[in-house]
């Protein structure tokens, strides 16, 4: 089995790549050890509008939702507002995830990918120390699958990129730990995720509630992994649930739980070899979510990679040009929300209600990191020093 390039998973960043490289003429393999595409669900499923732009997806199946913007609730029920296209990447739609993957993968078909499933990589192939493929296993069956490029779109903790000498291990202060219910038979807003901060609600993290009707939500936590042990995400939960009489009368049709990066991304290329999505930790430090930075980064590495296929090059030097793509794209707004993650991390439920107070009445059209430090200052000025590191970061794009 000889092909250009093997993408090592069929999630978002995995599908997009394949898709890109292939448009480009690479002849492209998707290998999936789950025995469907977009299942099981391991995602919030909120994504930004403007994917709307980027012509990757047809029809509107995979939309659960549209949502005009976000509220964040601080511990003592303070409530911010923000507008969609202010309010992040998770914000703009609630997706079916499954449906929104499998819809990513036919293009990626459409395109001329080619997809094995219920297939597990066990290894690299390598000849004298450079990557020429992958290893597998498909029914007890082992097969050696030559490729070019190697993708690993692997997800949290990227076996992938292990085997290729790249440190991806999380220490449990840059790992969120989660749980999360579709629930039924609520009630709820359905033109705002909201979101509620606070020690005794999420340590280190928050709980959220992202309608998919008016009367279905996915319900859900995510707390520092340094901060939680054992079952506790689902036990947060279950008491955040408790604690919200219109959640509380809901019944479950969905459990999920799994680990998101809140990290500061990876080394991502090498040799013949490229991380994606969440093995590249393309994840958004303060909320975890990545499927837009997936599809984002996804485009980069598959015209990248199509390049390089096109010229028979497959050096570090080629396929450089992926990870000086998605760094202009978003690798200084992943640094500077990972720098805000690190504070935010230091302030009590007493700080965090002082800024809610602050921007609860905020014209958020004035929109940037520095005239919001500013009108907490002004508001409250005891939060001057421990705000003052935002103030650095504010000046950077």
């Amino acid at each position: 089995m000889k092909y250009d390039v093997v993408v090592v998973g069929s999630g978002p960043a995995g599908t997009v790549t394949a898709r890109f490289a292939a448009e480009s003429g690479a002849k492209v393999l998707i290998v999936e050890r789950r025995a469907e595409v977009g299942v099981p669900v391991l995602c919030g499923e909120g994504i930004s509008q403007k994917i709307d732009d980027w012509g990757m997806l047809e029809g509107k199946r995979w939309i659960a939702n549209k949502m005009e913007g976000a509220r964040i609730y601080s511990p003592d029920g303070t409530m911010v507002r923000l507008s969609a296209d202010m309010a992040g990447n998770e914000t703009g739609y609630v997706v079916y995830r499954d449906i929104f993957d499998k819809e990513l993968a036919r293009m990626a078909v459409k395109a001329g990918t080619e997809i094995m499933m219920k297939t597990e990589v066990t290894g690299l192939l390598k000849e004298n120390e450079i990557i020429t493929g992958v290893k597998a296993n498909q029914f007890n069956e082992e097969i050696d699958i030559e490729a070019d490029i190697v993708v690993g779109a692997d997800g949290v903790e990227s076996k992938i990129g292990q085997w290729a000498g790249i440190d991806t291990l999380l220490k449990p202060h840059d790992l969120e730990t989660c749980a999360q219910y579709t629930l039924t038979n609520i009630e709820c807003d359905k033109e705002y995720c909201d979101f509620y901060l606070g020690e005794e609600i999420a340590p280190g993290g928050y709980a959220w509630v992202f309608p998919k009707g008016k009367d279905v939500a996915n319900v859900g936590i995510g707390i520092l992994a340094s901060l939680s042990e054992s079952g506790m995400a689902l036990k947060l939960l279950d008491k955040f649930i408790g604690s919200h009489p219109e959640l509380k009368k809901g019944e479950p049709v969905r459990l999920l739980a799994g680990a998101v990066p809140v990290a500061q991304p990876v080394e991502t290329v090498k040799d013949h070899l490229l991380l994606v999505g969440d093995a590249a930790r393309h994840a958004d430090p303060i909320t975890g979510g990545g499927l837009t930075t997936s599809l984002e980064g996804g485009k980069i590495a598959g015209e990248t990679i199509g390049k390089a296929v096109n010229e028979q090059k497959f050096d570090n030097e080629i396929l450089g040009s992926y990870e000086t793509g998605w760094k202009e794209a978003f690798g200084k707004k992943l640094r500077r929300n990972y720098l805000v993650k690190e504070i935010l991390l230091g302030f009590e439920d007493k700080t965090l209600n002082l800024l809610a107070d602050s921007l609860k009445d905020y014209k958020f059209e004035e929109f940037s990191t520095f005239s919001i430090v500013k009108a907490l200052v002004l508001k409250h000025p005891t939060l001057l020093m421990k705000l003052k590191p935002l103030m650095k970061i504010s000046v950077e794009k």
